[in-house]
């Protein structure tokens, strides 16, 4: 799961589960402290990204696509001469709606839709390891009913193939159950609008990996906290920024004894412009 393992998150999402809408987005991330299996010293990223999401009439998507710059402490296959690592990697969920299929309201108690998630993930990188991450994900979700703004839950199965070009050889693991949760909850602190949103997600172990290690459990978590400043320009839901975090253990699968910088933990500068 190199970079992702929910959708991407919007702001301008609708609580009203039957309206057809869509939000596109640019964006940039900064961190210092990132890391990665293998890596002893933290590493710096530049990370741009482009989301589109919104809903159809049978439920709704999510795609982005996030292009990482690594500085020289995770550097090209060529070494840190040839400069950091550049990596692509795309996340894409479709969620198909109970309630929009029949066409009427199924909510009950504390949930208000249910439905069947099913998604992919892809990335490559040009750095030693040659990550040819190809993945995808399937199970059913539940929508809570929240007052503002929304939270669900998918729980289901991930498959994953990747490559490994230190050992130079594809990867097939075995499936793994996965379970992924995202939100997002406006707010106002005084006159600031605010929009606190995020994903986590867990991985089950998936066999063994390039290396022939036994993979474990992997937890992953970004969350943000994004002020609406262009509202203080009159153009409200359309720029945003501030402060992001991630925090990744276990990560690919890696157990913290098998390899250094098995562990995440990066504030991040965040912003974004919507469309």
């Amino acid at each position: 799961m190199p970079n992702g393992a929910a959708p991407p998150q919007t702001i301008g999402e609708p609580t009203e589960p039957a309206t057809i809408w869509n939000d596109t987005s640019i964006g940039y991330r900064w961190g210092s402290d990132f890391h990665y299996p293998g890596i002893r010293s933290s590493v710096v990223q530049n990370i741009g990204y482009l989301t589109t999401i919104g809903g159809f009439r049978f439920g709704s998507y999510a795609f982005n696509a996030d292009y990482l710059v690594s500085n020289a402490a995770n550097p090209e296959s060529g070494g840190p001469q040839s400069g950091g690592a550049q990596e692509v990697y795309s996340v894409g969920r479709v969620q198909f709606s109970a309630g929009k299929i029949v066409g009427r309201y199924l909510g009950f108690g504390p949930i208000r839709d249910y439905g069947l998630t099913i998604g992919y993930e892809f990335g490559v990188k040009n750095d030693a390891y040659s990550e040819r991450a190809r993945m995808l994900v399937v199970g059913p979700t539940i929508e809570f009913a929240v007052p503002r703004g929304y939270w669900n839950l998918t729980t289901g199965l991930r498959t994953e193939s990747n490559h490994n070009g230190i050992m130079g050889a594809d990867v097939h693991f075995h499936t793994a159950w996965h379970i992924e949760s995202s939100w997002l909850y406006p707010f106002r602190a005084g006159p600031v609008p605010l929009v606190f949103r995020g994903f986590a997600s867990v991985t089950g172990p998936k066999g063994r990996d390039g290396f022939g290690v036994a993979t474990t459990t992997e937890f992953l978590t970004r969350m943000s906290l994004l002020a609406d400043i262009g509202s203080f320009a009159g153009h409200p839901r359309a720029v945003y920024a501030g402060i992001g975090y991630e925090y990744w253990y276990h990560m690919y699968g890696t157990p913290t004894q098998a390899a250094p910088g098995t562990i995440t933990s990066v504030p991040m500068f965040q912003a974004e412009i919507h469309f």
